[in-house]
């Protein structure tokens, strides 16, 4: 017997999708989409002696202000990119890094005014546009946060979560064949991005393309095998195949990860509901027949 979620596996599992857009957008390292170069990802202690041998030099103060940010010491990490804007305050980086701390302490105000500033001092900086874009969506304003995402796929340095969140809400506006192309930009640009392989693989899967959206999740998983987006839809897919243990043994992992965000969240429950399932399943097939005889 086959097993169905309240609006089915795909619903499910594309609303994880919208889901983990917003949160994996708010969560990626911001301040560097606006630098000329990608640097190296210091720990706080690589970055405070980048301090301490530079203390004059703004770059500095974004390395530790975002060795702060992946270590959720946002705090410290403000009064580092607050330190950075004594020394460059007309460098839109600066604003856009303050930007995404405040939106890390709840600060959607102060955020946006920091968005607003970096675009001021250099409309064509493609990550000012695409952290806008991140703030419009925790404010309900899908198409502000579309336009703002267009714009910075329109820019350079290309942004891949730029092309992925605007395939978010083009999937949540039900354009799939849109959405599908702007993840395909995604991957092109980078065919290492897990999120976007993951977005275009729930594209596919919605659609029924269930072997070309199980082999992305797979790809996704060799790249990053505890990511927990890539996990969770692997036990969607298993699920769907009634192949249970698969997708509770995938489900856990992703609990394992990470049991107190969104993800996390949605496989406990997930587990929870199949689990019900499986000992409804077993109390009906034990249930003596009562038919005549």
């Amino acid at each position: 017997m086959k097993l169905f979620w309240p609006k089915g596996f795909r619903a499910a599992l594309l609303g994880l999708a919208l889901l983990l857009g917003t949160a994996h957008a708010l969560a990626q390292q911001k301040p560097a989409a606006s630098s000329p170069a990608r640097n190296p990802l210091l720990t706080v202690e690589q970055a405070q002696g980048l301090v301490r041998s530079s203390p004059n030099d703004p770059s500095a103060y974004l390395q530790l202000g975002s060795a702060y940010r992946r270590a959720r010491k946002y705090d410290d990490a403000l009064k580092a990119f607050q330190k950075m804007a004594t020394l460059a305050p007309n460098a839109s980086v600066t604003h856009v890094s303050l930007g995404a701390v405040y939106m890390d302490l709840n600060r959607p105000k102060d955020a946006y005014k920091s968005f607003q500033k970096a675009i001021q001092l250099d409309p064509k900086d493609a990550g000012a546009h695409y952290n806008m874009g991140n703030y419009y969506l925790t404010q309900g304003r899908r198409d502000d946060a579309f336009a703002s995402f267009q714009k910075a796929t329109e820019l350079t340095p290309p942004i891949v979560e730029a092309w992925v969140n605007l395939g978010l809400i083009q999937a949540e506006l039900g354009k799939q064949d849109e959405a599908v192309a702007s993840y395909k930009r995604a991957v092109a640009l980078d065919s290492t991005n897990v999120h976007a392989l993951c977005n275009l693989g729930n594209a596919y899967y919605g659609m029924g393309r269930i072997t070309d959206g199980t082999a992305l999740y797979r790809k996704a998983l060799q790249l990053d095998p505890l990511n927990q987006e890539a996990n969770y839809n692997m036990g969607v897919a298993f699920a769907d195949a009634q192949i249970y243990k698969e997708a509770i043994r995938y489900w856990r992992r992703v609990a394992e990860i990470d049991s107190t965000n969104a993800a996390g969240e949605m496989a406990k429950n997930s587990i929870q509901v199949l689990q019900d399932f499986l000992d409804q399943q077993k109390k009906t097939s034990a249930a003596p027949s009562t038919g005549n005889q």
